[in-house]
């Protein structure tokens, strides 16, 4: 009798919709703010989605959302022939298979969600995320200067690489919405996350920002409005380029540095420096296990194995995986892991690029496509699976794209005015 109570209690307090529309501008307005938040707000979109799956009727999961699932768990399956010979840790595959939440997800969102105020949610939402980053990033920077920035809401590439989507989110939703104050607050949430990327120091975060900026621009300029976007495109570039500039040749003078040091038998300790030796260590692992590898999660025994037998510095002992998603995967997986993760990856991109094909214009599609292809960019200097919030933002943000950009909505798309 208690569980038919709760049960009718359920059905008969359905779920509102706002619950979705605040939890995606929650989500993404106080992902670089508040430790922990993104991780409430991602529990609470689940949550509210195996919600809509239990009482909605009918249900709606496409053909390509099906194709869009096989490609995310692509990765971690192509993981298991590895693990099954060589042995290893299946933690390894706790950050791959998280990518299985976009069914939940894309269901709850399809079946309940009206596009359109959702993506007035999500991009709003992203537009108010760069401007509460940049507070905290000038907080880091100016009080804060004994603390790296990022801290305590997470390690400052995850920050960068989610501060490079936003700006992304934001870029987009420029040339989507039409009111001079929601390009203006947009036009403010890409600058104010360009100063978050900034002050993240992320040399990766900043490869992958630019080129999936190249990506938007291109498309959006040749495709779309140029006669609008030349309103604004010597703005833009200029700006970028004052911002990022810095850290750009900051970054190429101590890769330069870094990397000749250690050509020269040095510069282990450094960042750089470790990040070349790791890759040298990686390529003779691989070729010593081409087909599978060492086993997922054993890449830490490589580089101890290295190191009982080698000088290396103290810093350096204690790095448990290349700084390089690509040859990480090399390592532990071999050929077979590294094609699960580039089917994924280039798979996804092909998706959201094939409905820009059908329609130039849109601009969610673009934007989607264009922040696959920065964090695919962002991996090779940095790691894209070692932490929980790069993971979930990532997987969580390519879902609500691939929603937006799938569904056929009233403005969703702009018109050339070429």
């Amino acid at each position: 009798m208690g569980v038919d109570f709760v049960y009718s209690a359920v059905l008969s307090r359905p779920i509102k919709p706002v619950f979705f529309y605040w939890s995606l501008f929650g989500f993404y307005s106080l992902i670089l703010l508040i430790p922990d938040s993104f991780g409430f707000f991602a529990a609470v979109l689940v949550i509210l989605s195996l919600g809509v799956m239990l009482w909605q009727r009918p249900l709606r999961f496409l053909g390509e959302d099906r194709i869009f699932a096989c490609l995310l768990v692509a990765f971690p399956l192509l993981m298991v022939p590895s693990l099954l010979i060589n042995g290893g840790d299946w933690s390894y595959f706790d950050y791959p298979v998280r990518a299985l939440l976009f069914i939940p997800l894309i269901v709850g969102l399809r079946s309940f969600v009206e596009p359109l105020r959702a993506r007035g949610f999500l991009f709003f939402g992203a537009g108010t995320g760069g401007i509460t980053a940049a507070v905290f990033s000038a907080k880091s920077l100016l009080i804060d200067k004994v603390v790296r920035v990022g801290l305590p809401i997470t390690n400052s590439i995850p920050y960068g690489q989610i501060a490079a989507i936003l700006a992304l989110i934001s870029f987009a939703g420029i040339f989507i919405f039409t009111t001079k104050f929601a390009r203006f607050y947009l036009f403010a949430g890409f600058f104010a996350s360009l100063f978050a990327l900034y002050a993240s120091g992320s040399g990766g975060a900043l490869l992958g920002f630019a080129a999936g900026w190249s990506i938007e621009v291109f498309l959006i300029a040749w495709r779309l409005a140029r006669r609008q976007i030349q309103k604004y495109w010597f703005i833009f570039f200029t700006i970028t380029v004052v911002i990022l500039f810095p850290l750009f040749s900051s970054k190429f003078i101590q890769t330069v540095n870094e990397v000749a040091a250690s050509l020269d038998g040095g510069g282990m300790g450094t960042s750089n420096g470790g990040r070349f030796y790791l890759i040298l260590i990686s390529v003779k692992s691989f070729l010593a296990n081409p087909l599978l590898g060492v086993g997922p999660g054993n890449g830490h025994q490589v580089i101890a194995n290295y190191c009982s037998n080698h000088f290396c510095s103290p810093g350096f002992v204690n790095w448990s995986g290349v700084h390089n998603q690509y040859f990480d995967v090399l390592m532990t997986t071999g050929i077979v892991g590294l094609t699960g993760l580039l089917v994924f990856g280039l798979g996804i991109a092909w998706m959201f690029f094939s409905l820009v094909k059908r329609n130039s214009a849109n601009i969610s599609a673009i934007c989607g496509g264009s922040i696959v292809v920065a964090m695919l960019v962002s991996a090779f200097p940095q790691p894209l699976y070692h932490h929980n919030i790069s993971v979930i933002s990532f997987f969580f943000t390519i879902s609500f794209f691939w929603y937006l950009s799938s569904e056929p909505v009233e403005g969703q798309f702009l018109k050339s005015s070429a």
